[in-house]
Order: C-alpha cells, then structure tokens, then sequence
C-alpha cells in the first residue's frame, strides 16, 4: 500500500461529497429544486432559499467556532478562515467550509450544507456514503464505519479521520481532524457534530 498523501484524499473526498450530496441531490429532489414525491411524503419540502438563521450553513466558522474546536483538540487555534462558501438557490445547496490551524502547524476543518429542498432521503445518503468509500480505496484499506446515535445518518473515514454527519432532513456536515490521533478523532469528531445540532 503507498503512502497517504493526506491532502489529495482530502480534495478528492470534498469533491466527491459535494457532488454526490450538493450540486445534483441523488434521490431528493429534480434538477429545478422541486420535491420529490419521496420529499412530499415526508411533509418536508425544505424552508426556501435561506438557510435557518440558528444555522447558517454560509458561515460554517460561526457555526463552529475556534474556541471550541480547539478546546475539543486541546490546542489554540489561531486561525479559523472561511472558503467555498455558495449561497442556497432554487436547486442547490448553501455551503461553507471552514479550515482551522492550530498552534504547531496542525489542521482541522468543518464543511456545512444546508438544502432548500429537504433532500436528506435514503438513497442520497447512502450514495454519499458508498462514493466515499470508493475515493478512499485508492489510499486506504481501512473500512468507512457507520456511526449509530449521530445525526439521521453518520459515518467516519478512519486514517484520514473524517466524520460526515446527515442532520434532519436538510443538514450535512463533514468534520475532518487531520491532525488528530487516531485513536481518539472519532469521538472528538462525534462531540464537535453535536454541538453543531447532530
């Protein structure tokens, strides 16, 4: 097995969830925004094109902040900066992702998304998650790991320490704690999801 190069896995996995989960929801809804009648039967059809205003997911610093970030990873942050940051519309997802460095040159980051159109179903989860596993062939033989009693549906990607968290019918977050050691980064990652509403 060759080594990881930690930064393409990251880039490769962001890409692949924002496809597989943002741009184009799998199961959740059609190309112009509207619900799906897998959506409608749930009686959620999303809450327009604002995020809520207890979660923006345009700002996922604020949503998760550096204080407690590294309080969780019991170092100082001393820097938290916003990126990819797109605003919801008609047929796609607001996001945001947030890259937090810590004293000493570690790294941690938060991606949050927000959908107008309720498209947390089944089968786009489960997608999500089956793509990930496939990115993570090409670095890792490490199994993706079902998290039970987080969010409507978790998983974590072990080595790379990543927990990607479907929240409700609208919400998803990936927490990635580069730097964290691996024998604790799951349950670091779990704590920091729940304060974010998982």
């Amino acid at each position: 097995m060759k080594p990881i190069d930690m930064t393409m896995v990251l880039v490769s996995l962001c890409g692949t969830m924002l496809l597989a989960s943002c741009d184009a929801p799998p199961g959740g809804g059609t190309a112009n925004g509207t619900a799906t009648a897998e959506t409608s039967a749930s009686g959620s059809t999303g809450g327009g094109t604002k995020p809520p205003a207890n979660w923006n997911a345009t700002d996922a610093c604020a949503l998760l902040d550096k204080a407690a970030v590294g309080a969780a990873l019991g170092a100082q942050v001393t820097e938290a900066q916003l990126s990819l940051v797109h605003e919801a519309d008609g047929s796609s997802a607001a996001t945001s992702e947030c890259t937090y460095t810590l004293a000493g040159g570690g790294r941690a980051s938060f991606m949050a998304r927000w959908s107008p159109i309720a498209d947390n179903s089944d089968g786009a989860m489960n997608a999500a998650k089956n793509a990930t596993a496939a990115s993570i062939k090409a670095f890792s033989d490490k199994p993706v790991e079902d998290i039970a009693g987080l969010g409507k549906k978790a998983f974590f990607v072990p080595g790379i320490n990543q927990l990607n968290v479907f929240i409700g019918e609208d919400k998803f977050v990936i927490i990635t704690l580069a730097s964290a050691d691996n024998a604790t980064a799951k349950d670091i990652a779990a704590g920091l999801a729940k304060k974010v509403g998982a």
